[in-house]
């Protein structure tokens, strides 16, 4: 049986943690709201710059860059895993890394080696036997274009070289505030959709300007995966420490209800004590 001043000492307890789960549910959502806007601005703009370029890709009639160059299935792959620095956002890592594990047990074949971005990616593979080519932490669901283009070269060195056949992206998309869907993508060859051709007036030539366009294609794509992946762990976390919060208020209604009831216990149990006492002093 618990002592009142445990109790006591309980519902301390519990009061300090709701402050700081709510105080977290709302710096994430100050977070959210940024990171947010930022990709609804960004997503229009990567889909037409997406369709401008599969246009010129049709519309020209050389051999294509060797950015849309295919691959046997004998060389090698590479899988970039983008998760949280963080916890206390749910389901968010264990969604992403469920997907990554069931794209590398279906490509087995192709040995992919990984790319990781995030501490809990790292910590999740790091002691497996997976090959992992390098990984990088401390983003904490802040996006910056500095890291974005160095990330987007290096997968793009690798694939150009010739050291990694294929490229896929294990990423959380941001469908709403409630719910995000991890995807596996295919980010490198870029996969050529049969588009209408359009008749483009262009100077110099269609070749240059698509060695211009896919690069830059390549960079916002990786800004948009990135600001996707950034935006759900927010909202995940907002979730979670509103839950978090709203159950350490349930339990405080307990705590309280439990202690008024012990107090009342040793109230009662004084009275009985006081009137036994003056009973046997009259006898």
């Amino acid at each position: 049986m618990q002592s009142l001043k445990q109790i006591k000492n309980r519902i301390r307890s519990v009061e300090n943690t709701k402050k700081v789960t709510g105080a977290m549910q709302m710096i994430s959502v100050s977070k959210l709201n940024r990171i947010q806007d930022s990709l609804f601005v960004l997503r229009p703009y990567a889909s037409k710059l997406e369709n401008f370029m599969q246009n010129l890709a049709r519309s020209c009639r050389e051999d294509l860059s060797a950015y849309f160059q295919e691959s046997s299935r004998e060389a090698g792959s590479v899988l970039v895993l983008v998760t949280s620095d963080s916890g206390l956002c749910g389901m968010y890592n264990q969604n992403v890394l469920r997907a990554a594990e069931e794209f590398l047990k279906k490509n087995k074949d192709r040995d992919p080696a990984l790319i990781l971005v995030g501490q809990k990616g790292l910590n999740y593979f790091k002691s497996s036997s997976r090959r992992i080519l390098s990984s990088y932490a401390g983003l904490n669901g802040k996006f910056k274009q500095e890291f974005c283009d160095r990330l987007t070269g290096e997968i793009t060195d690798l694939f150009l070289s010739g050291r990694a056949g294929e490229i896929h992206l294990a990423y959380t998309y941001f469908e709403n505030s409630l719910f995000q869907k991890p995807l596996i993508e295919r980010f490198l060859p870029v996969r050529q959709r049969l588009v209408k051709p359009v008749d483009y007036i262009v100077e110099p030539d269609l070749k240059s300007i698509l060695a211009e366009i896919i690069p830059r294609y390549l960079r916002v794509k990786m800004q948009l995966i990135l600001m996707e992946s950034f935006t759900s762990e927010h909202a995940a976390r907002i979730v979670s420490m509103k839950t978090a919060t709203d159950n350490a208020k349930d339990l405080l209604v307990r705590l309280v209800l439990f202690r008024n009831k012990m107090r009342q216990a040793g109230i009662t149990q004084d009275i009985l004590e006081i009137s036994s006492s003056a009973e046997a002093l009259r006898g």
